[in-house]
């Protein structure tokens, strides 16, 4: 029963991944919604306050922030994925 086990895991292991990355993604997409929403403290928070005081460069550089933490964050877990990678 057990070797069962073992062999069973590097089989769904491609699909945990995947499926961790497309919830950070998501998971990302809602903590930055959310501070726009609740106010306080955060890039998303900071993004919707310079959009209502119409500062333009401040709100570029959020975007892009936003955009390269969401990249670095796809990334790492794409680098988890390559070394757990059973051939």
């Amino acid at each position: 029963m057990e070797s069962v086990h073992q062999d069973l895991f590097p089989a769904v292991l491609p699909y945990m991944l995947t499926g961790v990355k497309l919830s950070i993604g998501v998971a990302w997409l809602v903590i930055v919604a959310a501070e726009m929403l609740t106010g306080g403290v955060g890039i998303g928070f900071w993004l919707w306050d310079e959009w209502n005081n119409l500062v333009m460069e401040h709100i570029i550089i959020a975007i892009f922030t936003i955009g390269i933490v969401g990249l670095l964050l796809e990334q790492a877990l794409i680098w988890v994925a390559k070394r757990f990678q059973f051939d």
